[in-house]
């Protein structure tokens, strides 16, 4: 039987930052009338920042200035290895105008960035990440 420590492996901060930027979903962490929430959102990490694209939602505006965490994983269906990368951080929200500091005009964003576009820009203040293997139970065929 494989052991979690011969599976599982603590990543560097340079590893977590390459793993966000393979995927483009990840889950916004925060609170919400006292109890923790989580969103599905479209990120980019193109320096020391996850930048979500908000499509100009007001919801988010909420978030501005306040501590929160975010994270983003992947696991292939047929051998379950993968990985997971929690990052935590301060957010603020940002306009296409103001160009976060990651994007520039040189095309390196993911998405055309317009000046009246919102955008939550959390600083990554703290990263950890693993690879990870999760276990096949018997019988489990999914």
């Amino acid at each position: 039987m494989m052991r979690t420590s011969d599976r599982d492996s603590t990543l560097t901060p340079t590893e977590c930052v390459h793993a966000l930027r393979s995927v483009p979903t990840g889950r916004l962490l925060y609170t919400e009338d006292a109890l923790p929430a989580v969103r599905l959102v479209t990120f980019a990490a193109p320096r020391s920042e996850i930048i979500i694209a908000t499509d100009n939602e007001s919801w988010f505006d909420r978030l501005d200035r306040t501590f929160v965490a975010f994270e983003a994983g992947h696991v292939e269906a047929g051998t379950r290895a993968g990985w997971s990368v929690v990052v935590l951080g301060h957010a603020r929200t940002a306009t296409g105008s103001e160009y976060p500091s990651g994007f520039d005009r040189s095309g390196i964003s993911p998405w055309t960035i317009r000046p009246s576009d919102g955008y939550l820009v959390l600083d990554i203040e703290y990263v950890t990440g693993r690879r990870l293997t999760l276990p096949r139970l018997a019988g489990d065929q999914r």
